[in-house]
């Protein structure tokens, strides 16, 4: 399953840059090997290159084209990457084997939310919901995976998503105001720096 894919363990591991290496050796054994290429996929995307992850899967399914997970997780990695276009083509060619997927159908929805095609959003978002999906709590895996990664601009988004659907829970009010902090306190160590870079620069310290 998709969802699987996406938060498998291998994000929160430490030891990514040698378990990149192992994965490598392999691969050059075995070219075709689709166990080790999606092992490789998952610890690109871990370490935020996801063009590589992508490359790797479009050999996937070339390799696997039957396997409907390979296309879901290929559009996820170009939804990842802001490709609206192909994340939305290939997450219906997952659906075509596989309608029952509620968390493709999830994300398919936030693409036509997001291009502003309201209609085809909520039939998504329903089907999801009448497969017994949790939009709350995928917005909050989301949010920690996220988070996890240090992009806490997107965790801080997919908190307030999960707070939209239920503003209930005090411990997620929390939660956002420490992200938005996170936030603020990084875009200003930033503008500092930029300052020093430009004072070093123009003779000044």
């Amino acid at each position: 399953m998709l969802e699987t894919l996406i938060f498998r363990e291998i994000r929160y591991n430490e030891n990514n840059g040698q378990l990149l290496k192992e994965n490598l050796i392999k691969i050059k054994d075995n070219p075709d090997d689709t166990e080790v290429l999606q092992t490789l996929a998952s610890i690109y995307h871990a370490l935020k290159e996801n063009d590589k992850a992508i490359k790797i899967y479009e050999k996937l399914v070339k390799l696997e084209p039957e396997k409907s997970e390979n296309w879901a997780f290929l559009g996820y990695l170009y939804y990842e990457n802001e490709e609206l276009e192909k994340a939305e083509k290939n997450f219906n060619k997952a659906l075509e084997d596989d309608m029952d997927e509620p968390f493709v159908l999830f994300l398919l929805g936030n693409i036509y939310s997001r291009k502003g095609k309201i209609n085809e959003a909520v039939d998504c978002y329903d089907l999801a919901i009448f497969l017994d999906f949790d939009m709350y709590i995928a917005h909050i895996d989301f949010a920690r995976k996220y988070e996890h990664m240090g992009r806490h601009k997107k965790a801080l988004e997919e908190y307030k998503a999960a707070f939209r659907i239920d503003p209930r829970d005090e411990g997620l009010v929390e939660k956002i105001d420490y992200i938005e902090n996170k936030c603020n306190m990084i875009e200003k160590n930033k503008k500092g720096n930029n300052l020093n870079f430009s004072a070093v620069n123009l003779g000044i310290i």
